[in-house]
């Protein structure tokens, strides 16, 4: 048996023995009546030890932070880092909503309730905080973009426009469409859309149609 062989099965037991953790982790957190997450019965979910969990993945806050990423791409976070770089920022911004509406949407109850666990939970606060740090640099960047082609409305500062975009970009705002209007993903987009056109955007700002000096 070549070790490059043994390398390989090592690796793919490695990747198999993430994947039933993070599964197990999941279907923890989606359990009914109960908002904590275990790593010893995540472990016998899983059919591993608890030192299999440590040595996978570091810490309790190391699965958490794990998990919270696992969602977040299996959600499609890629689908809305690719509208977010769409050069044109009115584009940018009705795409990327509209790409986040439908990740919250994919995801929802993991959603839901990673962000209520890391209220109570700092293992679970961790991966939160950093997620919410980076939707908040992007949300500043991007009202930048919107002033540089001139798409802000008139007396919006870029600081005013990303504390609106970070409004209404976030999950709970989403989720009081979704959840509490009843309303479909891409009918949440459009209702937080016509809020950033009426707030932010300049008056008849449309993609690719920089407004005049």
């Amino acid at each position: 048996m070549s070790r490059r062989y043994v390398q390989r099965a090592r690796a793919e037991s490695a990747r198999e023995t993430r994947g039933q953790v993070l599964e197990a982790a999941r279907a923890a957190l989606l359990a009914e009546g109960r908002l904590e997450l275990s790593v010893g019965e995540i472990a016998a979910a899983a059919g591993v030890a608890r030192s299999t969990v440590y040595a996978t993945f570091g810490s309790r806050a190391g699965l958490l932070s794990a998990l919270a990423d696992e969602t977040l791409q299996r959600a499609g976070l890629d689908g809305v880092i690719a509208e977010y770089r769409q050069p044109d920022a009115v584009t940018a911004l009705e795409r990327s909503l509209a790409a986040s509406c439908r990740m919250y949407a994919a995801d929802h109850v993991v959603f839901a309730r990673l962000l209520v666990l890391a209220r109570i939970d700092p293992d679970a606060a961790v991966p939160i905080a950093r997620s919410q740090a980076d939707r908040a640099a992007g949300m500043a960047d991007l009202a930048r973009r919107l002033e540089a082609q001139r798409r802000l409305r008139a007396g919006v500062t870029p600081e005013r426009a990303a504390d609106v975009l970070w409004l209404l970009t976030g999950f709970w705002t989403f989720d009081e469409l979704f959840v509490g209007r009843g309303l479909a993903a891409d009918a949440c987009a459009d209702v937080l859309l016509g809020i950033a056109r009426a707030t932010v955007l300049a008056k008849g700002s449309h993609p690719e149609q920089p407004t005049p000096a």
